[in-house]
């Protein structure tokens, strides 16, 4: 048996926590730089704001409705997750943490246990010591368990915990599930299914596995064998990131070339942090530019990717790589609103295959600089050293909604009186 932990509209809710007045009351969160509506209030979900709204263009309806809108605030994102995790620790001996309001508990050892009980148990002690509401789902396998987490928390008469116990159950769930809110069904294969006649989850698990597999792949036929009831994917630890994004949105839009290199070159060296972290390496790089969509007047968006000979993690290395292909797509007298930088091909360090005719450029000497930066950066601040190609500031972002960081900064911490 697994268990999925959800958090219930996570960002709203963190933002609720230290204002409980606004229990109740429509709440949206913006992506950085108050670009989109990233999260949404079930209130401001039913007041029609859909994900990913221009705040720009919902600005006077928010306005008019009495919607709350916040800046993303994710410093204290980050910490009351945490503490959500912390807790599900403690109360379940295999975690697997899987996004920043998701974890998969493994239920084994539950034999004597009621579930359901057990799962409100749960979800009053997340509540009570960190706040934060959770709906639970539990089944046979992680797919199925997301499902009975959907129900979980669409259903008001579950109290937020739902349990598969039968297959006559499951059918009745699964012919109500549209095939693209199924775990590991993206819109693309969503659209291919629908055209071969597989429009929910239950049509899904009653397909040719052989067929699936020959037409889509090994994994699709393991989505389709754990609707089945099958366990297929079992609890892990966090994985790798199999690539590394940085991206921003710019409040105000960029035409120097010298202003969006350094910018782009910052975003680099941050993702080659993120990369030794994890011991990681990368042999690809490909890099963005886009002008806005909602602009006047002709717009220009390109992207040029770049494979390396060599893997590496060396912050150098992946800039001069990255700078020649920002000289190739850029076009002057255009106002760029958006920039970002991927690394792709990434192996663990030590998995990496070397190159038969030619000496190892990420060598002995290059991981000792690179170890070198981290370690004085960690200690003294980020950029305390930077490559000279780097903007001082990686990123300018506009917060004019943001919460304080009731948690992490200690002239934000609340005052009892």
């Amino acid at each position: 048996m697994f268990a999925l932990v959800d958090c219930n509209n996570f960002y709203a809710s963190c933002e609720r926590l230290f204002r409980p007045e606004l229990e109740g009351q429509p709440i949206v969160v913006l992506s950085n730089n108050d670009g989109c509506v990233i999260a949404r209030s079930n209130e401001a979900k039913a007041l029609g704001i859909p994900m990913g709204a221009p705040e720009f263009k919902y600005r006077k309806q928010m306005q008019a409705q009495g919607v709350h809108v916040f800046s993303s605030n994710f410093p204290l994102y980050g910490d009351l997750s945490a503490r959500v995790m912390s807790v599900l620790e403690k109360l379940s001996p295999d975690l697997e943490i899987y996004s920043i309001d998701e974890a998969f508990a493994d239920m084994r050892g539950f034999n004597h246990y009621d579930l359901y009980l057990h799962g409100l148990k749960v979800r009053r002690i997340v509540r009570q010591w960190t706040g934060i509401p959770v709906s639970i789902g539990m089944a046979s396998t992680k797919t199925l368990s997301k499902i009975a987490n959907h129900v979980a928390k669409k259903t008001p008469r579950t109290n937020g915990v739902f349990i598969f116990e039968n297959q006559t159950q499951i059918d009745n769930v699964l012919k109500k599930i549209e095939i693209g809110d199924v775990w590991g069904v993206g819109r693309k294969w969503s659209d291919s299914l629908k055209n071969n006649g597989i429009i929910s989850a239950h049509d899904l698990a009653q397909a040719d596995e052989n067929w699936i597999r020959r037409k889509y792949s090994v994994v699709m036929q393991r989505t389709v064998q754990e609707l089945k009831g099958k366990s297929c994917i079992s609890i892990e630890d966090l994985p790798e990131k199999k690539q590394l994004l940085v991206s921003r949105s710019f409040r105000e839009r960029v035409t120097s070339f010298q202003h969006l290199r350094s910018l782009l070159m910052g975003y680099i060296s941050r993702a080659c942090e993120k990369l030794r972290r994890q011991g990681s390496v990368a042999k690809s790089i490909s890099l963005f530019i886009r002008t806005s969509p909602f602009s006047e007047g002709a717009g220009y968006s390109n992207s040029m990717s770049i494979s390396l000979n060599q893997y590496t993690a060396d912050t150098s290395t992946l800039i001069k790589a990255g700078a020649y292909a920002l000289e190739r797509i850029f076009k002057p007298d255009y106002e760029y609103q958006k920039a970002g930088i991927m690394l792709l091909d990434i192996v663990p360090d030590h998995f990496q295959q070397l190159c038969l005719f030619q000496a190892e450029k990420y060598n002995d000497a290059a991981r000792k600089r690179m170890k070198l930066l981290d370690h004085i950066n960690a200690k003294y601040g980020k950029q305390t050293l930077r490559f000279a190609a780097e903007s001082k500031k990686r990123w300018y972002m506009h917060q004019d909604h943001l919460s304080p960081a009731y948690t992490t900064r200690w002239e934000d911490l609340l005052v009892v009186r």
